[in-house]
């Protein structure tokens, strides 16, 4: 049995983490962000017909901001249900279309 000292003594701290010095990615290429908009917006879809007047899920609506960022058009902001988050998934699609010569972003991961 291990004396009472050395079972209080409490765990060193962690080091501080360095900043990688990787290259930084490039932005996805357009073809990949309008297919995970697709993919959204059929998945929106669905839970539309299933419940139109349901608040959103605030992951669904994170990924479709993160998407309209990816593709530098305006977001879709915090819809009060699935009916609005699907048109304006629709919109963000539009004004990915309209200007498909626009620069893409590239976002770090876990932004």
């Amino acid at each position: 049995m291990a004396p009472a000292s050395l079972a209080a003594r409490p765990a060193p701290p962690a080091p501080p983490r360095r900043r990688s010095r990787a290259k930084p990615k490039p932005p996805r290429p357009r073809i990949v962000v309008m297919s995970d908009l697709r993919a959204l917006g059929g998945l929106l879809y669905e839970q539309a017909v299933l419940d139109a007047t349901a608040s959103p899920q605030a992951s669904l609506v994170a990924w479709a901001n993160r998407l309209a960022r990816e593709l530098d058009v305006t977001g879709v902001g915090s819809p009060a249900d699935y009916r609005e988050l699907l048109w304006a998934v629709v919109k963000v699609g539009r004004r990915a279309a309209a200007d498909p010569t626009r620069p893409m972003v590239a976002i770090p991961p876990g932004s």
